[in-house]
């Protein structure tokens, strides 16, 4: 604040040359001007989050209660309204002193969260109500979680020190409270962390939504906070080899994931590409592009989202997508449909929607199926049908296309609601001078799809096939071309040719069919395709914790029961545990046998032994000696890692509940390629007690000291078992018939502590162990 000495003397001097002045007039006019007086002034003790203020531009800011000797302005009305409408959020102010004065006013002692701004401002006439030139400001609004934020797991996009909003957590969104800061200064250590969200919600002054993270592993757990949505990127699961995930991506809102799915396709190889290229030019063949369009569509239902079209940039990039890898395309904002309205939306043979319709109906409730059910079908009556062929009629004039409503069309649109959609295919009129066209329909009269013959050098005209001795006929190379594309389009639409052939019939009309112009085929009436999915346990083998990182894989399900242990005594001879000289276990390999998962496996002490010999271990009349060197450095480190393995031998069982045989099933939710969600696998996995496995209890056996050291110390007897537990929150969904889905398993490592003898137990709960290893100088700890 300026202050010139001279101009202020000038007019102190004039000011008491005016009273001197007015002093020889009258005395009795002169009186000195009254201030207020503080009679408290106190530090605020309530909730500090309730203290959070903005202006409303009728008092200033002053350095003192405005009525005190000596106040003097710090931001002026104008100023302060204008941090009002202010779109940053450290010019949130909060209130930390209140004082009244002696004439009852209440004044509070202000500052800006940047701490730019400080001073007193007038606050009415109540302590506590925030009044006069100020009122109560919430600096963040709480929001909800949308199903994708609730149900994904995320990552930092972009990781390091950068105090930007997105780069590091926070305590509290960034501003939003006075003096709270950052949760972590330095996001690079958790690069690899995953989070899922819990809170959600957007700053008052900027309006961006920032997100609370919480790990999914608790060792990450400091790096929990607030930090901007846009800060984070969704965490991938793994891809199958034979699988493309398409992530469906809003553009209008930072590219945020609406729907993602992994379309699978059999037998193909990770790292090929989906399409074919020619001349430059990529392009997917039509059995696959209607394949992918029908499954983006199940994604977006009711989301509000679509994508009927491909465009033909987002069919190269799908083309050139390798299997195993993933790709992102932007959808569109729907449409809305009126509640007394269905809309018709008409495909090419592709899938992509060409042209829509909304068909209204007077007094409609939304809701109500547009048709009527009678004796099991569905129809439309004939009024209503002949209105909705003439709209579609008017709709396709022109555009190279036309759709005559066969009976299984018309029951698609009686069973569709008003406010919902429905999609047919339609038929094109465009057909190559050198191609037939034939039109494929079910023995119902549904239209499935078309497939078009061309024959290079063909004349516009001319017949596909020979008339001969009275009988039209096309040449068996001809007929299995095209047997291999009507195949084509029935597989992918649940449908095939009955017997795998072209009937006689078929072969005659479709060598009378002629170049440019169309046939059609029916009586395609078998569903080939079961709805039936089945669930691949595990999927990929998973790395066990602890420095070993050995891998224990569960590549299959199978077998009877596994029992339990049958309480035989491990060691023959107790007192021969250990020798100074020679340290070494004598172990009957019998008594192994009858304690081990082998007996349970069918298998004979013969094959124990067999399957104990390792390295330097001998056995010797019955019994196998485990050294404690031997050509490894140390034979009971080969002996633990044989008895680890024992557990992934084909011939070993692994259990559900109660020990009982786990069953595998295939499940459906619906009709072939509909769309099954996450949590129906769940439930499929909990409705057969597959969501947790064991394996066999195996023999493990440590030592507190080195081989060679003059005292051997003790050695002690665990018995392990690898859990597997089905890892719900990365279960991804699928489409019924489509193959199947993996679900994937995190496992863990359970050491039970053998009985002092050695047989059997103790009854104390197991440890989950951190460290696992084969090495049997590292004494198993808890996680």
């Amino acid at each position: 604040m300026k202050f010139d000495l001279k101009k202020s003397l000038f007019l102190s001097m004039a000011a008491l040359g005016f009273v001197a002045v007015a002093g020889t007039y009258t005395a009795t006019n002169a009186s000195a001007k009254t201030y207020a007086k503080v009679t408290s002034n106190r530090k605020m003790s309530t909730d500090p989050t309730t203290r959070n203020i903005t202006f409303n531009g009728s008092n200033a800011l002053y350095t003192k209660a405005g009525t005190l000797r000596g106040a003097r302005i710090v931001a002026r009305k104008g100023t302060l309204s204008a941090l009002a409408n202010s779109k940053s959020s450290s010019d949130n102010f909060r209130v930390y002193r209140i004082a009244t004065t002696n004439r009852k006013s209440v004044y509070y002692k202000i500052v800006s969260f940047d701490r730019q701004y400080r001073g007193w401002i007038y606050g009415g006439k109540t302590q506590g109500a925030f009044n006069g030139g100020i009122q109560q400001f919430t600096t963040f609004q709480s929001g909800n979680l949308t199903d994708a934020q609730k149900n994904s797991t995320y990552k930092f996009a972009n990781t390091g020190v950068a105090n930007d909003g997105k780069t590091v957590t926070y305590v509290q969104p960034a501003w939003t409270q006075y003096k709270v800061g950052r949760a972590i200064i330095d996001s690079s250590p958790y690069a690899n962390a995953t989070f899922k969200i819990d809170q959600v919600g957007t700053r008052t002054r900027e309006g961006d939504q920032w997100v609370h993270i919480v790990a999914t592993d608790n060792s990450n757990s400091q790096a929990n906070g607030w930090i901007l949505f846009s800060g984070l990127t969704q965490a991938q699961t793994p891809i199958a080899d034979y699988a493309i995930r398409i992530n469906l991506v809003d553009p209008s809102n930072n590219n945020a994931v609406v729907k993602s799915f992994d379309w699978q396709k059999s037998g193909a190889t990770k790292g090929t590409p989906l399409g074919n290229q020619n001349n430059n030019n990529w392009s997917i063949n039509s059995n696959d592009q209607r394949s992918i369009q029908s499954s983006i569509r199940n994604a977006l239902n009711g989301t509000g989202f679509n994508l009927d079209t491909l465009t033909s940039s987002q069919l190269t990039a799908l083309a050139q997508t390798k299997f195993g890898d993933s790709i992102n395309l932007n959808v569109n904002k729907a449409t809305n449909i009126a509640d007394n309205a269905v809309r018709i939306n008409i495909m090419d043979g592709n899938g992509n929607v060409v042209k829509s319709l909304d068909w209204n109906r007077n007094g409609a409730t939304k809701g109500n199926n547009v048709g009527s059910q009678i004796n099991g079908n569905w129809t439309l009556n004939n009024n209503d049908q002949q209105s909705i062929q003439n709209q579609i009629n008017s709709t396709l004039s022109n555009s190279g296309y036309y759709l005559n409503l066969s009976n299984d069309q018309a029951a698609q649109i009686a069973q569709a609601t008003f406010g919902g959609s429905v999609y047919l295919y339609a038929n094109s009129n465009v057909i190559a001078s050198q191609a037939l066209r034939i039109n494929l329909y079910s023995q119902s009269g549904r239209y499935i799809g078309y497939t078009d013959f061309t024959r290079s050098g063909a004349t516009n005209g001319t017949n596909v096939g020979n008339y001969s001795n009275g009988t039209w006929n096309i040449s068996d190379a001809d007929a299995n071309t095209i047997l291999n594309q009507i195949n084509s389009v029935l597989s992918a639409n649940g449908y095939q040719t009955v017997g795998n052939t072209l009937t006689a019939a078929q072969r005659a009309q479709i060598a009378q069919g002629v170049f440019g112009s169309s046939i059609s085929l029916t009586g395609y009436n078998s569903q080939t395709q079961s709805n039936y999915t089945t669930v691949n346990l595990m999927g990929t083998n998973y790395t066990a914790p602890g420095a070993s990182a050995a891998t224990l894989p569960m590549s299959f399900v199978k077998g009877t029961n596994v029992g339990t242990l049958n309480g035989n005594n491990l060691f023959t001879d107790s007192s021969s545990y250990i020798s100074n000289t020679n340290p070494k276990f004598e172990v009957s390999y019998a008594d192994l046998y009858n304690d081990s998962p082998l007996k349970i496996a069918g298998q004979s002490d013969t094959t124990a032994k067999a399957q104990v010999q390792k390295d330097n271990t001998s056995v010797t009349n019955g019994k196998f000696d485990v050294p404690s060197t031997g050509g490894d450095g140390d034979g009971l480190r080969g002996w633990n890692a044989e008895m680890r393995q024992t557990v992934d031998k084909s011939s070993l069982k692994y259990t559900v509940n109660n020990n009982q045989q786990p069953t595998l099933n295939n499940f459906t939710t619906g009709a072939w390629n509909t769309s099954f969600s996450k949590d129906n696998v769940v439930s499929f996995l909990n409705s057969q007690s597959l969501a947790t496995l064991y394996s066999p209890l195996f023999p493990h056996i440590t030592r507190d000291a080195e081989p060679g050291a003059t005292n051997t110390g003790n050695y002690t007897l665990y018995w392990y078992q690898i859990v597997y537990t089905h890892d719900s929150a990365n279960q991804s969904g699928g489409f019924n018939g489509q193959g199947s889905v993996i679900a994937p398993y995190t496992i863990k490592v359970l050491a039970y502590k053998a009985n002092a003898s050695g047989a059997g137990i103790t009854s104390d709960q197991p440890i989950t162990v951190s460290n696992y290893t084969d090495d049997p100088g590292v004494i198993p700890t808890a996680k």
